[in-house]
Parts: C-alpha cells; sequence; structure tokens
C-alpha cells in the first residue's frame, strides 16, 4: 500500500516525465500509445483502460501508487473537470494525472476530492 508520500512522489516523477518527452504523433488514440511506451522505458508499472465502475473508464492507473492518467486533446473545462471529479470520487484512485493539449485545461483545481492533481499540457500539440 502506498503512502500519500509516495502517491505524490510518482504522481510528481510522471508529470515530469512526461512534460519533459517530446511526443510526435497524431490523435489521442497514437498519444496513449506513445505515452505507454514512455511509461514502460521508465519502468513504471500501469494497466490500460482501467474500468472504474460508474465513475467510468480510465485511460491508465499507474499500479505503484494508484495514480490514475487520463489523456484529453479535446473536450471543454467543465466536461474534463466533471470526468475526473468521477475518478476521483473512487478510493482505488490516489491521485490524478491529466495529459492534454489544451492549455485551458491547466486551469483544473489542484486538488479534487481531496487528491491531489496535475496538468502536463504538452506544449505544441501534436502533429
Amino acid at each position: 500500500m502506498s503512502t500519500p508520500a509516495d502517491t505524490l512522489a510518482v504522481l510528481d516523477h510522471v508529470h515530469a516525465l512526461v512534460t519533459g518527452h517530446r511526443f510526435r504523433c497524431a490523435g489521442e488514440a497514437l498519444l496513449q500509445v506513445a505515452l505507454a511506451q514512455v511509461l514502460a522505458g521508465a519502468s513504471i508499472a500501469f494497466q490500460r483502460e482501467v474500468s472504474l465502475g460508474e465513475a467510468g473508464r480510465i485511460d491508465f492507473l499507474l499500479t505503484q501508487a494508484h495514480v490514475g492518467l487520463e489523456v484529453k486533446v479535446d473536450g471543454g473545462l467543465s466536461e474534463v473537470t466533471r470526468q475526473l471529479l468521477r475518478y476521483a470520487e473512487r478510493e482505488d484512485v490516489h491521485a490524478l494525472l491529466l495529459v492534454t493539449t489544451r492549455s485551458r485545461h491547466g486551469g483544473l483545481p489542484p486538488r479534487m476530492r481531496g487528491k491531489p492533481v496535475r496538468v502536463a499540457v504538452l506544449r505544441g500539440g501534436l502533429l
């Protein structure tokens, strides 16, 4: 079981890893594939397309610290916020990382339902 400090360390490490990488792909599906490669290359264990019951299906769940990672290249801030709030209600999600090409998604609060949230805005978007 991970401690809150472990969860924050993993969240911040993956945030730095993602924002430090230049993704060269077109579209959300290919970005997810590229993210999986980056995570695997950094020896970060994860599951893809994890069902969270009524909350929906999150793109990645990092198994070490139960960090949920969602990818968005479209959608408004209110839509993304509602989706992440549903995920944050889950006991099996301890933190959230949104990976997005939309700078407006950077306006998310730093915590949702008491859980830490980070936003990785991919500068320059995708191809």
